[in-house]
C-alpha cells in the first residue's frame, strides 16, 4: 500500500514542481521584459493624378487619397543580465495598398562599463536626429519625418537608411547637465536590388537636458548590385556611397526647432556628371501653447546632381491628447524639379504639372 501511494505521489509532485518552475520562469521573464508599441494612422490626398511616395511602384498618394504610411510597431526588450540586453521590433507599414511586415531591428547589447557598450545584430541606422525612432510619430512634430533626409526611396536623397546588419561600439559620458557620446559602427545595408558592403561610420552626439540636442555623422560603403549586368547595375556596382549629416534640435520654453543638413556622394557618373550626388536640408519651427496645441512650419530642400529634387513647404498643427496620443493636420506645397518622388501609373518617374498641394491628417499613439 505504501509503495502504491508513493508511486502515485511522485508524478503528482513532478507535475507540481514543473508547474512551479514554469511559473517562476514566467514571473522572472515578465520582470525582465518590456513590451511596447506604436501606431500611426495617416490619410493624405494631393491634387495630382501622379503618385507621390517613397518607392518606384504605381502606388502611393495622389488625388484619389491614400492611407499610405499607416504603420504599426511592436518592440520587445528583455534584460538577460545586468550587462546584457536583447531587443527587437516588428514593423508593419502599408505599402502598395497592402501591409509589409518585417523585423525592423533586432540586436543584443553588452554593457562593458558605465561608459562603453557593444551591440550586434540588425541595428537602426544612427544617422539623423530622429532616425532611430523615425516611425514613432508621437516623438516629433511632423506627420512624416522630412523626406529630404529620411526618405529611403531609391529615387530619393538616400542620406540615411532604415537599419544595418553589423555591430557598433557606443561611448557615453555625463558632464554636468550634458550627455555626450559617440557611435562607431560598421556592417552592411540590404536594399532592393542592392547591398551596401563594408559600410562603416561614426556618429557624435551632445544632449543638454533633452532641451538642446546636436548630432553629426559621416559614413561610407561600397554599392554591390544584385544584378551587375543591368545598365543600372553596371553603373553602380562596386562604386562608393558616402554621406555627411549634421543636425540640431531645440525644445526650450515651449519653442520647438529642428534643422538638419546632409551631403550625399556616389561615385557614379553619367556623361561625366555625378548624377546621384545631392545636398538636402530642412528647418522646422513650432510653439507649444497650453501644453497641448503645437502649430509648426517646415521648409525642405533637396537638389541632386542631375537637376532633380524638390522643395516642400508645410504648415501644420498638432493637438496633444495625452503624452501617448497626438492628432496632426498638415498642408504642404511641393515644388518639384524634374520628377522628384513622383511616378505615373506604371511606376515611371514623371514630372508633375506645376506645384502639388497635399493635405494630410494623422493620429499617432504609443502604448
Amino acid at each position: 500500500m505504501r509503495h502504491d501511494r508513493l508511486d502515485r505521489a511522485v508524478p503528482i509532485m513532478a507535475l507540481f514542481l514543473c508547474a512551479w518552475a514554469t511559473q517562476a520562469l514566467a514571473d522572472n521573464w515578465a520582470d525582465r521584459t518590456k513590451i511596447n508599441g506604436f501606431l500611426s494612422a495617416r490619410y493624405s490626398v494631393t491634387d495630382q493624378s501622379l503618385f507621390f511616395q517613397e518607392s518606384r511602384t504605381a502606388s502611393g498618394i495622389n488625388s484619389d487619397g491614400s492611407f499610405y504610411g499607416t504603420k504599426l510597431g511592436i518592440n520587445v526588450r528583455s534584460r538577460v543580465s545586468d550587462r546584457i540586453l536583447v531587443a527587437s521590433q516588428l514593423h508593419s507599414k502599408i505599402q502598395h495598398e497592402d501591409y509589409n511586415t518585417h523585423v525592423d531591428w533586432a540586436f543584443v547589447r553588452f554593457n562593458l562599463s558605465d561608459q562603453f557598450a557593444v551591440r550586434a545584430g540588425k541595428i537602426k541606422y544612427p544617422v539623423g536626429l530622429v532616425n532611430e525612432y523615425v516611425d514613432v510619430g508621437v516623438s516629433y512634430p511632423w506627420i512624416q519625418a522630412p523626406l529630404v533626409i529620411y526618405s529611403t526611396s531609391p529615387s530619393g536623397p538616400q542620406a540615411t537608411r532604415e537599419a544595418y546588419t553589423g555591430a557598433d561600439v557606443l561611448w557615453t559620458k555625463y558632464i554636468g547637465d550634458w550627455t555626450v557620446g559617440a557611435d562607431l559602427y560598421g556592417g552592411q545595408v540590404d536594399l532592393t536590388g542592392m547591398t551596401i558592403k563594408k559600410m562603416r561610420g561614426i556618429t557624435a552626439r551632445a544632449n543638454w537636458n533633452e532641451q538642446i540636442v546636436m548630432q553629426a555623422s559621416t559614413y561610407t560603403g561600397d554599392m554591390m548590385a544584385a544584378d551587375p549586368t543591368t545598365p543600372m547595375g553596371m553603373m553602380m556596382n562596386k562604386k562608393s556611397h558616402s554621406a555627411t549629416e549634421v543636425g540640431a534640435k531645440v525644445d526650450w520654453n515651449n519653442v520647438i526647432a529642428y534643422a538638419e543638413w546632409a551631403k550625399v556622394k556616389m561615385d557614379v557618373k553619367m556623361m561625366g556628371v555625378s548624377t546621384n550626388n545631392s545636398t538636402s536640408w530642412y528647418t522646422t519651427l513650432g510653439y507649444r501653447f497650453a501644453h497641448r496645441i503645437v502649430p509648426h512650419i517646415t521648409y525642405q530642400d533637396w537638389k541632386q546632381g542631375d537637376g532633380d529634387g524638390h522643395k516642400i513647404s508645410t504648415i501644420g498643427i498638432n493637438y496633444i491628447v495625452s503624452p501617448e496620443a497626438v492628432l496632426k493636420l498638415e498642408y504642404s506645397n511641393i515644388k518639384t524639379d524634374k520628377a522628384g518622388l513622383f511616378v505615373n501609373d506604371t511606376g515611371t518617374p514623371t514630372a508633375p504639372s506645376g506645384d502639388t498641394k497635399m493635405t494630410s491628417i494623422a493620429v499617432d499613439v504609443v502604448f
